[in-house]
């Protein structure tokens, strides 16, 4: 089973250099599009001519790697079509998109099923456009550490306290002892984190991780995380509304 084939040099002999490092780059899309650091990619096909490589998600977070497949293919078109950057990417995949399809060159296609993208000039005209604002600082993040993978780079991947989009994480090696230790635990990392424009914390650079006790979040703390619960309401006018209601 193929869930996303990438094909480079369509129709003509393949330039390896390209070949490879569109492979790697759509891996990082991947990877950075996934909810979990721990999603395993397998070569299910492979093709020689056109350089044709097919990848299947395999392991116990499949469903999670078929979700960054069809985040990748959803994301890809959006931009192919100038509606700018999409709701679930962030800076990083955004940047990795554009490596892609920078490396891949002009007769180089992804495809799973049904969908068909090219990557071509009208894509890469549409990622280019794209410059989103970043900020930058030194910060630390709290929440489960769901994930962690040494095997194609230091990265793990955090569920935010009070929920949320998952935070990616990029660690040195000598934490990843560290980190192990801290997989399914209630964590906070320190290092320099980085935040889209929505004030949406995306990314850490970590340079600490420390297993600590989980605190009981009051509603107070709940609307200040989630404030789509009481629909910006106080809890007060909030519960007043429900009152009498099934």
């Amino acid at each position: 089973m193929t869930d996303i084939t990438l094909t480079v040099d369509d129709g003509q002999p393949a330039d390896a250099a390209r070949f490879f490092a569109a492979g790697t780059h759509l891996l990082d899309l991947l990877d950075d599009l996934a909810d979990t650091s721990d999603v395993e990619w397998a070569v299910s096909d492979l093709r020689r001519g056109s350089a044709v490589a097919g990848l299947e998600a395999t392991g116990d977070f499949r469903e999670a790697g078929l979700m960054a497949v069809r985040s990748v293919f959803q994301g890809l078109n959006r931009i192919r079509g100038g509606g700018g950057l999409p709701e679930d990417w962030n800076p990083t995949a955004l940047n990795d998109a554009k490596d892609l399809v920078r490396h891949a060159g002009e007769n180089a296609k992804l495809e799973a099923r049904d969908n068909v993208v090219w990557l071509d000039k009208k894509l890469r005209d549409g990622l280019d456009a794209i410059a989103p604002w970043v900020r930058e600082f030194y910060g630390s993040v709290r929440g489960e550490l769901t994930g962690v993978n040494v095997t194609r780079g230091n990265r793990a991947s955090i569920k935010p306290q009070g929920g949320g989009r998952v935070v990616h994480v990029g660690f040195p090696t000598p934490l990843a002892v560290h980190m192990r230790e801290g997989l399914l635990q209630f964590v906070e990392v320190e290092g320099m984190v980085r935040q889209n424009e929505d004030g949406r914390t995306y990314y850490v650079s970590a340079e600490a991780v420390h297993v600590v006790e989980q605190p009981v979040l009051s509603w107070r703390d709940l609307r200040g995380y989630m404030p789509e619960i009481t629909g910006g309401l106080s809890i007060a006018e909030y519960l007043e509304g429900i009152h009498g209601k099934d």
